[in-house]
């Protein structure tokens, strides 16, 4: 039986989700305002603050004691990042969102771009959900209740009649536990003096693998990896926001996430891997940490 929880759960993050995805189509493709952060590659639009403010606004309706920890608003850089998910590890109801993960691919008109929402209880996530506006493909998963890939017009019947029969169909991981045949996704650092040393050492794992690819959304890789897309999954200094929700996707789709050390994923976790094999990903984590 579901907690009655995780239903009033799931409807607040569908709803911010949709709240915020609705704003993001709608500003696509239309002129925007946009704003470097901690470098080029790093830039926030209004359309980002719109969303996020989107998404508070209608879990606030929800769930008013709620905590919401969003990338907007929280300072550019490391530092910043981390210090604003240590003030939040304490409390009893958080949110963390990315209301536009991909914004450089919104920037440049490239249909690539998701709203991240994960809901996190006792430093646990219990909900995650990314939604793809463009193709109207939603990721959610729930803790202990598996992981799901679902249509605007699945999401849209189930609000209209919330229940505990989830909507949409069962996620796996593809299974995949060797390099030599996976299809592997990561993504460049948005610190420029980090991008050779990172390349510099995945040049060799790279050149193992079926194919690469690079998405620039890291939500939207962990959703892949989730639905069996994409095989295995690595990058560096990530935020809470990045990873959170597709953790909790690829774990209830039998996957595996972890640190590059091969510490078990926990909100703290930066530097990820994600796949169907542990062994194969301690091995990746080892030779890209060297």
């Amino acid at each position: 039986m579901v907690e009655a929880s995780y239903v009033l759960l799931a409807q607040a993050a569908f709803r911010a989700a949709r709240a915020a995805g609705d704003h993001m189509m709608g500003r696509y493709r239309t002129e925007l305002v946009v704003e470097t952060k901690t470098s080029l590659a790093d830039v926030v639009t209004d359309v980002d603050r719109a969303c996020e403010e989107a998404i508070r606004r209608t879990l606030a309706e929800a769930f008013p004691q709620h905590r919401v920890l969003g990338e907007e608003g929280v300072r550019p850089g490391r530092e910043a990042a981390v210090q604003a998910l240590m003030n939040c590890l304490d409390c009893a109801d958080l949110w963390i969102v990315d209301p536009l993960d991909g914004t450089t691919n919104f920037v440049h008109q490239l249909p690539l771009s998701v709203v991240s929402i994960a809901y996190v209880r006792g430093g646990e996530v219990h909900v995650g959900v990314i939604l793809d506006p463009y193709r109207g493909e939603w990721f959610y998963a729930l803790r202990g209740q598996g992981a799901y890939l679902a249509g605007d017009h699945d999401i849209r019947a189930w609000l209209a009649a919330p229940s505990d029969t989830w909507p949409g169909k069962r996620m796996r991981v593809s299974g995949v536990n060797e390099l030599r045949r996976a299809v592997m996704a990561t993504g460049l650092p948005v610190r420029h003096r980090d991008r050779k040393r990172v390349m510099q050492r995945a040049a060799d794992v790279i050149a193992e693998v079926k194919s690469l690819r690079t998405l620039g959304a890291a939500a939207l890789h962990l959703a892949y990896v989730a639905a069996g897309r994409i095989d295995v999954f690595w990058e560096f200094d990530l935020n809470a926001w990045d990873i959170a929700a597709g953790a909790l996707l690829v774990q209830e789709a039998g996957g595996v996430i972890q640190s590059m050390q091969g510490e078990p994923y926990s909100l703290r976790v930066r530097d990820v891997c994600a796949g169907s094999d542990g062994e194969m990903l301690r091995s990746l984590g080892a030779r890209l940490a060297e």
